[in-house]
């Protein structure tokens, strides 16, 4: 611990896990671990996880205030549980006001992906930008996007939904009620499918990735099918804001370099060459440490 130094309880909920730790304004992160969700009592148990949590790390740490991402639709404003698709009997938790009473401690609450935005800004691939989007990769597609240094929340706080941006007419259905919805078509669950209908049998996006880089024909052909779909996905992001990168995040993130390359040669190829110059696509750095440095800077206002 070093004197004169802020120090906040910062906490990112996940549909599985519970990852928490003291976030410095450093951006160094102290008695970093993980619980398990609650599934069952969620909105009785997860403030008792965030409370149990803060109690130990205040004996080693002078807590400032608590900082916490979370999956679903936030209400930053409210610090409110708008809802959760992921975490039964999640939704509708007034998490600021419940932690607050019973800390007396400053809260923040906000959405896991926007805060992931918030801490690359701040410590990430983002840094000293002011026109940024990131986009996760995993089962879905997450998105954030930060017009002039601000995180563009929407009227309802519904903004940057770009997984269900429309890219397939009369395409697949999505579970949001849309068809030919990106994340249909440029998750990795998606490449998990695309690969399956070719091979007939079960991967997860690893060992697809794998057979690629082995030359695996069936693989490639998912590959590249997967590729032309976010690179579609992308170039709409490139014309609709213009921002100075396009953070790509998610676990497929860590295949590198070589993938980043990858997708830049299928963006350059579909994208306005008025945009080649102005908008770069790089990876997400932070990783798993991205929601927790998020949430630090979204409670001491780093970046609104």
């Amino acid at each position: 611990m070093v004197i004169g130094m802020t120090y906040s309880a910062c906490f990112d909920i996940g549909g599985t896990f519970i990852k928490y730790g003291v976030v410095s304004e450093l951006g160094d992160i102290y008695l970093q671990g993980k619980t398990k969700t609650p599934q069952k009592k969620a909105q009785e148990e997860i403030p008792e996880i965030i409370i149990e949590k803060l109690q130990m790390f205040k004996e080693k740490y002078p807590i400032e205030n608590i900082g916490i991402s979370s999956c679903g639709l936030i209400d930053h404003n409210e610090g409110r549980v708008i809802f959760s698709s992921n975490i039964n009997g999640y939704s509708g938790l007034e998490l600021a006001n419940v932690i607050m009473q019973k800390t007396g401690l400053a809260v923040s609450v906000e959405n896991d992906v926007r805060s992931a935005c918030l801490g690359e800004m701040w410590r990430g691939a983002a840094q000293g930008k002011k026109e940024v989007v990131l986009l996760t990769l995993g089962t879905g597609i997450g998105g954030a996007v930060v017009i002039d240094g601000r995180l563009m929340r929407g009227k309802g706080n519904l903004a940057g939904e770009l997984g269900h941006m429309s890219i397939v007419h009369n395409g697949e259905n999505c579970p949001c009620g849309n068809v030919g919805c990106l994340e249909r078509y440029a998750s990795t669950s998606a490449l998990v499918r695309f690969y399956k209908n070719r091979s007939n049998r079960d991967a997860e996006g690893i060992e697809i990735m794998n057979l690629v880089h082995r030359n695996d024909s069936q693989a490639l052909e998912a590959y590249h099918l997967f590729l032309d779909y976010l690179a579609a996905g992308l170039v709409n992001i490139a014309h609709l804001y213009n921002p100075e990168i396009i953070i790509i995040g998610g676990g497929i993130a860590a295949q590198g370099e070589k993938f980043l390359h990858a997708i830049e040669e299928k963006f350059n190829e579909k994208v306005m060459d008025v945009y080649k110059d102005s908008t770069k696509l790089v990876l997400a750095q932070l990783h798993n440490d991205a929601a927790l440095c998020g949430a630090y800077a979204a409670v001491n206002q780093l970046i609104k």
